[in-house]
């Protein structure tokens, strides 16, 4: 039989995720209506439910009424409170790494991370950003996340919370700072196109760290267009320059020429195309750049996996709406983490993790159960009339 430390329960699920945020969230409760621990726990049901507060609570028998739940949160939650709260969900995260993340150097992704935002808040209220047209709206919750790369670990080890006005670097070195804050080594950076400004290049061509930023081909003629000629991959210089003329910086490209997979699936006719990366620190041939910026892509499966354990909301409170969204990456963390504890498997060649046996869609309804033994949950309803037939 097993040893009972072996074992990984929804109840230990539940109690693990809410003390990982009570030692970091500042959430405060006292009434004997609502305490402490059910404001989190009613925090990890909306996320693990993709529902709202209001479902939540009155789904869930035990537990106060929505609208008391709501002002504690509101009250807590505010808007000048933001740095803080995003220091301590950092701390969150960077809690659930595998301490290996932080023994050597590791490869880190950095990307910009949109949520829609469809009301009617003003944008100095809401602290929504403009972004390109997408799920029918312009205006969007911005997070940047910085991610780590290493084989069977899905790791966010640093979130930032974008806010109207801030520019693409000082994210970016808020995000770095709290790497390093966090001693962890940074073998190599992929950035997206996003981060391929003149002030990004020379920011980090000034710090030393390797980096390969993905490069927009612009122009019909002249600009990076005019590069991607010929038949063979190769390694330019180019120099960019902003609008004006102002600035500059001569950075070596990796001009890629590649092929669609129209050959293994048959289903379009065969096209080459270009793909045009920057390299900041770093010596390679395009085939390499090209095959080591692949694996930044993991970064957007860490997004679509946080779709399961997002929240729903309507509320006009922004630093409510950044909470949920950093802890759809808190709980990915904890998943990591757990699925590092409880699924290794024993074989040569080195240990194995199982992650099919503890899938994070299997996180979310150990969370649900375990809120559902807690408080007891709605199962029967009554007519209030008999129905006219």
């Amino acid at each position: 039989m097993l040893n009972d430390n072996l074992k990984l329960t929804d109840k230990k699920v539940l109690h693990y995720a809410r003390q990982g945020l009570k030692a970091h969230l500042p959430l405060h409760a006292e009434g004997y209506k609502v305490t402490t621990d059910d404001l989190l726990n009613v925090l990890l049901g909306v996320a693990v439910s993709q529902g709202t507060l209001e479902a939540v609570c009155q789904d869930l028998q035990g537990i106060a009424k929505p609208e008391t739940v709501r002002t504690y949160l509101n009250k807590q939650l505010r808007v000048a409170d933001l740095p803080q709260l995003e220091q301590g969900l950092n701390a969150a995260l960077a809690e659930q790494a595998p301490t290996r993340v932080f023994q050597k150097p590791q490869e880190v992704a950095i990307d910009f991370h949109d949520r829609p935002y469809y009301g009617k808040t003003p944008q100095p209220e809401g602290l929504w950003v403009h972004g390109q047209l997408r799920d029918g709206t312009h205006c969007f919750y911005r997070v940047a996340t910085a991610y780590v790369i290493r084989n069977g670990l899905r790791v966010t080890l640093a979130i930032r919370f974008v806010l109207p006005g801030d520019d693409t670097l000082h994210v970016l070195k808020d995000l770095i700072a709290g790497l390093q804050a966090r001693q962890l080594e940074i073998a190599c950076l992929f950035l997206d196109k996003a981060f391929a400004g003149i002030d990004q290049l020379r920011y980090l061509s000034s710090l030393g760290l390797p980096a390969i930023i993905a490069c927009s081909i612009r122009g019909k003629q002249a600009g990076t267009r005019a590069l991607c000629q010929g038949n063979k991959s190769y390694l330019p210089t180019y120099t960019f320059r902003n609008t004006r003329g102002r600035k500059s910086f001569t950075a070596n490209l990796a001009v890629c020429r590649v092929f669609t997979t129209a050959k293994r699936t048959g289903r379009k006719k065969r096209q080459a195309r270009w793909l045009i990366f920057i390299l900041i620190n770093l010596t390679c041939s395009p085939q390499q750049a090209k095959r080591l910026y692949r694996r930044r892509f993991g970064i957007e499966t860490s997004y679509r996996c946080t779709a399961q354990v997002l929240g729903w909301t309507t509320s006009p409170n922004p630093a409510y709406r950044f909470v949920l969204l950093a802890l759809s990456f808190f709980l990915l963390n904890v998943w990591v983490h757990l699925c590092w504890l409880f699924t290794q498997q024993a074989r040569r060649g080195g240990r194995f993790l199982d992650t099919k046996r503890f899938q994070l869609s299997r996180l979310a309804k150990f969370l649900i159960r375990s809120l559902e033994r807690y408080y007891g949950c709605i199962h029967e309803i009554t007519a209030l009339a008999a129905p006219l037939l």
